[in-house]
């Protein structure tokens, strides 16, 4: 009885070291994911109230929004203006057309 027990407690030790081991990852990647969800939680949270802010804003100033055209209702962009003319130019000029 006495040889059993010696044959069977070092594969019994390192099985139980095995499933330690695997158990520990196991719940390793479970916090993982849990925490993957909780920080997408996070980042949707703030991402409506960011929206809303952004709306209520665009409410405020009166602008537009549509799907492809953010903001079409701001009219008072005096930075673009378009070429009419190139002046003393050799190499040929785009020119847009309105």
């Amino acid at each position: 009885m006495k040889h059993k027990i010696l044959f069977i407690l070092p594969r019994l030790a390192g099985l139980t070291l095995l499933v330690g081991v695997a158990s520990l990852v196991l719940f390793l990647l479970f916090k993982l994911l849990l925490l993957a969800i909780v920080i997408g939680v996070i980042v949707t949270i703030a991402a409506k109230i960011l929206s809303g802010i952004r709306k209520r804003w665009a409410a405020d100033y009166q602008l537009e929004q549509g799907p492809l055209h953010p903001f079409r209702g701001l009219n008072h962009n005096g930075m673009v203006q378009p070429v009419t003319q190139a002046p003393f130019q050799t190499a040929p000029a785009i020119i847009p057309i309105n």
